[in-house]
């Protein structure tokens, strides 16, 4: 029989470096880092993305989105497509940012502080630098879904790494709704040759029996988890003219002890 991982401890503490190797090596659900951004920040970085506009993903749920995600290159694309559209993601981002705050940024720097053990950056690799903090605007809600590069990216840098998270910035959000759940279940998908598995709207057994947890977005703050367990996000109620925003991306280990982010 299979054994059921549970956490040392639940509850989101605020970052520190003890807090950051625990979930790295998934003892804990989640930390929130509280305030990272005031609320005339986030005001501003919301209009920011309203002029900005969003494209959309082709899943059930409706889900914009300013950036570039490495999903979308992960079957029967070259490398050299994402990395030739990188800079142009970066500029839409950027824009965005430019008239609020970089929250990019000011996370590897929040990160940087509790982290002795390597350096906290961009992910880069011989044909570029990867993207990272894809804009998102999810008010529908997100299916259950799992993140871990091993399986979704073997053959970029980010393939390498040993545990990965997933952070995101809360620049508005919803009257009701929008809360996150992570399950206690760390991904490990059958692996065929070279396939690689689907990772979205993953089949309920997948968590069946696990611990869980529920987080609420809270404008202005940060939440990070290990995003090898399945999670999924709650629909919601948006009040008119706003919705839920956020911008953020993945976190991971690579074999040096290097911290390394993209989207």
């Amino acid at each position: 029989m299979m054994r059921i991982p549970k956490w040392s401890r639940t509850g989101e503490p605020d970052l520190s470096r003890e807090t950051l190797a625990a979930l790295l090596a998934d003892e804990i659900p989640a930390i929130r880092i509280r305030n990272f951004a005031t609320r005339g920040e986030c005001a501003s970085f919301a209009e920011a993305v309203r002029r900005a506009g969003l494209k959309y993903y082709s899943v059930a749920r409706r889900i914009g989105y300013i950036g570039l995600a490495q999903y979308e290159y992960r079957w029967d694309r070259p490398k050299e497509d994402y990395f030739r559209d990188v800079p142009a993601a970066d500029a839409r981002k950027d824009a965005v940012q430019r008239e609020s705050f970089d929250a990019v940024q000011r996370l590897i720097d929040r990160l940087a502080e509790h982290y002795p053990d390597g350096r906290v950056g961009i992910a880069q690799e011989p044909l570029g630098r990867y993207y990272a903090g894809i804009i998102r605007h999810a008010s529908d809600g997100v299916d259950l879904h799992a993140d871990f590069a091993p399986f979704n990216a073997p053959h970029y840098l980010v393939g390498t790494i040993d545990a990965q998270l997933g952070w995101n910035l809360y620049a508005e959000e919803l009257v009701a709704g929008g809360e996150t759940t992570v399950h206690h279940a760390p991904w490990s998908p059958p692996l065929r040759d070279d396939e690689i598995p689907q990772s979205y709207n993953l089949p309920r057994e997948t968590v069946a029996g696990a611990e869980t947890f529920t987080f609420a977005p809270n404008v202005g703050d940060v939440v990070i988890f290990n995003t090898r367990n399945p999670h999924e996000i709650a629909g919601g109620t948006a009040a008119p003219g706003r919705d839920r925003i956020s911008i953020g991306s993945f976190i991971g280990r690579l074999p040096n002890r290097d911290l390394v982010m993209w989207s």
